[in-house]
């Protein structure tokens, strides 16, 4: 008897010793989330997405049933620009390019044809007709002839599909692969709500990703207009589906019946900022482990290759955003310098925006205004600083282009 008692005391003793061991784990735990988050800026947030929201839904609603939106539903690129498609700002041509007049397939004999590929920063948003960057380049250079491919919100990886598909076919001399600071996040996002919920563009898109070290292409989950109508009629059903190959929402989209306790909270941040690999290092620049990274330069490089590939000169370049303008004005690293050192390191040819505001803006004064896109005078000094570089490398001519061609080589991975 007196055994059969010493026993069970010993037994409660233990579950006593590790609860109280646990809920010393569990403080640890609390103590260490309030540190990342007050020194780090590091918390646990799920955002789960089970439905969509009002917006969305009145947006796609819209889409499916309107005929005259200047964006237009694409199975392969997920969107692009509608033919003809107009804006009160904007107007594209019969080939959804912005522009107020048609392009023959074949260059016109003695110019330099200039493609540009990218998002809403090389489709030049901010302004109307007659002041985009392409146009003001145009206007510089006599000998240029610059099309507008971009395409707004979109990515490098939409701009690679569309310049398969359509921009090959126009022969340019010169292909400008346009990269907003941004676009790092969109590289490894599908369904535009899971990376950022007010997003005014609920659509999926077609992705990149690196398989066996191997760039491969993950298709637009949405085939059809049929399939958006399914979307809205059972998100439930369509959101896991458009998640699968998503980052954000395989990152954010995982709350645990367990979330209470806050080592599984504490073990979730962890687990996403030092071994999942976050697009962004606590300094706030590129994380060069990250997927997204990896992912953009890969695309990047691929598209440089194919360009080549085609007879065309390649050439990167990076827009950086208002913020960032500013931060080398008041000499801090921009968030996409690490990829800008890169690429410069293994010999791509890139044009540094950020350059040019340095020089033509020096003051900064037009990172003090209130804008999203560049506005006209942004668009001004993006075509002098594009005109500066491919001067200073001989490529105003068709000449100088072909000599440059001719001492081109993809570089070495």
């Amino acid at each position: 008897m007196a055994a059969e008692f010493s026993t069970r005391k010993k037994i409660a003793f233990s579950l006593v010793l590790l609860a109280f061991l646990w809920a010393m784990a569990e403080l640890a735990c609390l103590v260490g989330l309030w540190a990342l988050k007050r020194y780090k800026n590091l918390e646990y947030q799920p955002k789960v997405v089970e439905d969509l929201n009002d917006k969305h839904k009145g947006i796609l609603a819209a889409q499916i049933a309107d005929t005259s939106s200047y964006m237009v539903f694409d199975p392969e690129l997920g969107w692009t620009i509608r033919p003809n498609g107009k804006k009160p700002q904007f107007q594209a041509n019969s080939k959804g390019l912005r522009a107020t007049r048609e392009y023959d397939l074949a260059p016109p004999a003695g110019k330099v044809r200039v493609a540009a590929f990218g998002d809403s920063f090389t489709h030049a948003s901010g302004v109307p007709t007659g002041f985009t960057w392409e146009e003001k380049l145009e206007e510089m250079v006599p000998g240029f002839e610059v099309i507008n491919f971009g395409i707004p919100g979109s990515d490098p990886g939409q701009g690679l599909l569309r310049y398969r598909r359509e921009g090959i076919q126009y022969h340019p001399s010169i292909v400008l692969i346009g990269m907003m600071s941004e676009n790092i996040n969109r590289m490894v996002n599908v369904f535009r709500p899971f990376y950022f919920p007010r997003s005014g563009i609920p659509f999926t898109k077609p992705r990149f990703a690196i398989e066996g070290g191997k760039l491969a292409l993950v298709e637009n989950p949405i085939k059809s207009i049929d399939d958006y109508k399914e979307l809205l009629s059972d998100p439930e059903k369509w959101l896991p589906r458009l998640g699968e190959h998503d980052y954000f929402y395989q990152r954010n989209n995982r709350r645990s019946r367990f979330d209470f306790l806050p080592s599984v909270r504490f073990a979730h941040v962890i687990r996403i900022q030092y071994f999942d690999q976050p697009i962004f290092t606590p300094g706030g620049q590129y994380n060069t482990r990250s997927e997204a990274y990896q992912v953009s330069f890969r695309v990047l490089d691929q598209f440089y290759r194919e360009a080549l590939d085609h007879g065309s000169l390649p050439v990167i370049v990076l827009f950086p955003q208002r913020r960032e303008v500013k931060e080398r004005h008041n000499h801090r690293q921009v968030t996409y310098q690490p990829l800008l050192d890169e690429l410069r390191r293994r010999g791509y040819r890139v044009i540094d925006l950020g350059e040019g505001f340095e020089k033509y803006d020096p003051e900064a004064e037009m990172a003090s205004k209130n804008f999203l896109h560049y506005p006209k005078v942004g668009n001004e000094m993006v075509a002098e600083w594009v005109r500066d570089v491919l001067t200073q490398q001989g490529l105003t001519t068709p000449e100088g282009v072909q000599a440059a061609l001719k001492g081109t080589r993809a570089p070495k991975l």
